[in-house]
């Protein structure tokens, strides 16, 4: 997917079927989106939930990263275009 300007729905299920994350990462995403409590699983299935969601207008890429603003979800998203694991999850101001 490296050299793409512009993002497909077809991408966007891609990336939500196959994102990665381990556990500390998971730990930091639950903690920076307010998710203290919830499963690692539920987590994940929350971040899934997040990147199915929001519309392709609001997924930006920039350089090696693909970065998701959800207002459904009061949520930022940065990807790893190559890796696809979660760099870091914020609140939406």
């Amino acid at each position: 997917m490296p050299g793409q300007t512009n993002i497909s729905e077809k991408t966007k299920k891609f990336i939500a079927e196959n994102f990665r994350n381990t556990d500390l990462g998971l730990m930091r995403i639950a903690k920076n989106l307010g998710l203290q409590g919830m499963t690692d699983s539920d987590v994940v299935h929350h971040c899934y939930k997040i990147i199915l969601s929001t519309p392709v207008s609001e997924i930006e890429i920039r350089g090696k990263n693909y970065y998701l603003y959800s207002q459904k979800y009061s949520a930022i998203l940065t990807i790893n275009r190559s890796s696809l694991g979660i760099i870091t999850a914020k609140q939406y101001p």
